[in-house]
Formats: structure tokens, C-alpha cells, sequence
């Protein structure tokens, strides 16, 4: 680059005749070339500089292969979604969470167990409220980024939430959840989830 630029120095000193320097680099076909390339130079510089500065590292996380990993500022557009698949299961609202998660669904319970599908995900929530009317109460949310093994950027929510639970005998009990939900395209993919059971009542 520096060797561009001093080419160019050297062109405009030598035609000292010229009325200015915009004019000539404007008639001089070659120069104008360089100087084009410079700029466009320069500018991808600064867009790519920008592009930098978006990226605001929040954590790491590690890989599946133990390899450590910046975890980047998620979108806010994942929160609302997540407050409205909550509030579809206070709701009992069964149609409305299948048609918000993705055909790939997929989420693994803190006791291993996998649940593949809206349909086993129907099966597992209509059992756990008719035995417990459990209800959800969204703690706080975290949208993060992540690169995978192929280098593209997964969209994640990291969620802290309470769920209360009654038994047919009126005894109320208090789990704490930490999910975290994979978004594609505005849709639940995949989930992992982890709890903390007999949390005392305020």
C-alpha cells in the first residue's frame, strides 16, 4: 500500500502543470485506478473494523470437543419469543408451543432423559401438569452467539426460570431451570436443561 501511495505522489509532482490535482487524477486513467483501489481499500477496512466492534464478547463457553470458545451478544428478538412459548405453557396452549418450535425439535432433561419431537414434548408437559399444574416464571434471559464446527454463528437464549408445582394433596413445591434454547430462524431447535429442586418458598 505504501508503495501505491508513493507512486501516486511522484505522478502528481511530476505534472506541476496541471491546473490541480483533482483534475488531473480525474484525466489520468491509471491514476484514478490506484486511487479508486486505495479508497475502496480503506473503505473495506473500515467496514470490516465495524463489523469487529458488533461482535461484543460476553463469556466463552466449550465445545463439545473441549475446545474453549467466545460466546457473543445474541439478538434481543429472542426474548420475546421465549416469553410467549412460557406463557403458552401457563396458558396449556399445547398447538401453540408445537407450531413455535422447530420440526427438529429436540430438548435433554437434568435427568438425561431426551425428548425428540413436538409430539413426546406434548406427551411429557400434558403428564407434569395434570400431576403437578406446574407453572413457569421467567427469572432472567441471556440471547448469546456462538461459532460451531462450521464456522457459522449458532443463535442461543440462556434462561433462568422458576417453575411452582402443586400436588392433588395442595403440597406446593419450587424448582429452579436453567435452559438453553437454540433459535434458528425464530424457531426452538434444541435445548439442554439443568435444575435445582426444593427451592424453599419466599
Amino acid at each position: 500500500m505504501q508503495l501505491v501511495v508513493s507512486c501516486i505522489c511522484e505522478i502528481v509532482r511530476a505534472q506541476k502543470r496541471a491546473k490541480s490535482e483533482e483534475l488531473f487524477i480525474m484525466k489520468n486513467p491509471v491514476l484514478l485506478t490506484l486511487w479508486i483501489m486505495i479508497v475502496a481499500s480503506f473503505a473495506a477496512q473500515a467496514c470490516h473494523h465495524e463489523a469487529d466492534k458488533e461482535q461484543v464478547v460476553i463469556g466463552m463457553g466449550l465445545s463439545m470437543d473441549g475446545e474453549s470458545k467466545p460466546l457473543y451478544a445474541g439478538s434481543a428478538s429472542l426474548m420475546p419469543i421465549w416469553q410467549e412459548w412460557i406463557e403458552a405453557h401457563n396458558d396449556r396452549d399445547f398447538d401453540k408451543i408445537a407450531a413455535m418450535n422447530a420440526d427438529t425439535f429436540k430438548v435433554m432433561l437434568p435427568n438425561g432423559q431426551r425428548i425428540v419431537g413436538s409430539d413426546e414434548h406434548r406427551a411429557l408437559l400434558e403428564g407434569w401438569i395434570a400431576e403437578a399444574n406446574t407453572t413457569w416464571e421467567i427469572w432472567w434471559m441471556i440471547p448469546n452467539k456462538v461459532e460451531n464446527a462450521d464456522g457459522e454463528m449458532e443463535e442461543w437464549l440462556s434462561s433462568g426460570n422458576m417453575l411452582t408445582m402443586t400436588d392433588a394433596e395442595g403440597a406446593v413445591s419450587r424448582e429452579f431451570h436453567q435452559v438453553d434454547m437454540q433459535f434458528v430462524d425464530g424457531k426452538l431447535t434444541s435445548g439442554y436443561v439443568s435444575s435445582m429442586e426444593n427451592i424453599p418458598a419466599p
